[in-house]
């Protein structure tokens, strides 16, 4: 709330948070007016604002919109006024790679978070880059003296890394997806330590990657 674009509708094909408001909405939490007052905007029509997903929209053939789930908004990168998910990041990023360093797609995996570091309503995009193979480990010090700057030519504006670690072992659950909340908060305490961390491209010995 109090953002400039806050709760104005996005065009066609554009992500954004989706919203929700009607009759079937709840009015309120009993008992509980500070979680009412962050989940239901009532002074801007009784918008319920807690769904947490991203969408977008495209006309159908009866006019009407139809809706498309992207993501959560918790794996949502904001830079530029438009929201990205991180999902979509990471299949630029590793496509990217591949084509870049002669890779294939059992040999890295890049996984993106996003940080405020510089502002309040931008976030910096945090690439975490893993090397899965003894091919892409001999290629990590390339990757990691080229990956910014070709990403930066090479993919659209919006998946462009800011940040990078280079051989970095991501955090991740027993099905093997990645842990964001984790991985963001190492970005954090690397970047408190060395604010200059991953800028260029950070090459993590063994030593350092965890």
């Amino acid at each position: 709330r109090g953002a400039p674009a806050y709760l104005e509708p996005c065009d066609e094909g554009e992500p954004g948070r989706l919203v929700t408001r009607g009759a079937n909405v709840m009015a309120g939490y009993v008992g509980d007016d500070a979680a009412t007052e962050a989940a239901v905007d009532h002074g801007a029509g009784g918008w319920y604002l807690n769904l947490g997903d991203v969408c977008f929209w495209l006309a159908g053939p009866d006019g009407e919109r139809d809706y498309y789930w992207l993501s959560r908004e918790s794996a949502l990168l904001i830079r530029g006024g438009a929201n990205y998910a991180y999902e979509q990041i990471n299949a630029d990023l590793l496509a990217f790679a591949k084509d870049e360093y002669g890779l294939a797609d059992a040999d890295l995996a890049v996984v993106v978070v996003g940080l405020r570091t510089a502002s309040e309503h931008e976030d910096e995009c945090c690439a975490a880059v893993e090397l899965r193979t003894p091919a892409a480990r001999t290629a990590g010090r390339r990757i990691a003296d080229t990956f910014i700057q070709a990403a930066k030519r090479r993919v659209n504006k919006g998946s462009c890394p800011d940040r990078a670690m280079v051989g970095a072992v991501v955090p991740r659950n027993f099905k093997g997806l990645a842990l964001t909340h984790e991985l963001a908060a190492d970005w954090k305490a690397r970047i408190a330590a060395d604010p200059s961390f991953g800028r260029p491209a950070a090459l993590l010995l063994p030593a350092e990657r965890q």
